[in-house]
C-alpha cells in the first residue's frame, strides 16, 4: 500500500485527534485524583466520601 500526499495528511490529523483526545482524558483523570486525595484527607470537614466522589463524577463529561 502506497501513502500518497492526501492520506499522509488525513492520518496526521487523526494522529493530532487521538493526541487531543488522550490529554484531554490525562487532564481530567488528574483533576479527579486531586479531588479523591483531596475528600480523602482527614479534616477536611467532608464526612461523605461516597457523596464527595459521586459530585466529582457527576461534573464529568460522558464518555464520547
Amino acid at each position: 500500500m502506497e501513502l500518497t500526499p492526501l492520506s499522509n495528511n488525513h492520518i496526521d490529523r487523526r494522529l493530532q485527534d487521538i493526541d487531543r483526545q488522550i490529554r484531554t482524558a490525562l487532564r481530567d483523570i488528574r483533576k479527579n485524583l486531586q479531588e479523591l486525595e483531596q475528600a480523602a484527607k482527614p479534616g477536611t470537614g467532608n464526612k461523605d466520601f461516597a457523596g464527595t466522589l459521586r459530585s466529582a463524577m457527576d461534573r464529568g463529561e460522558p464518555p464520547r
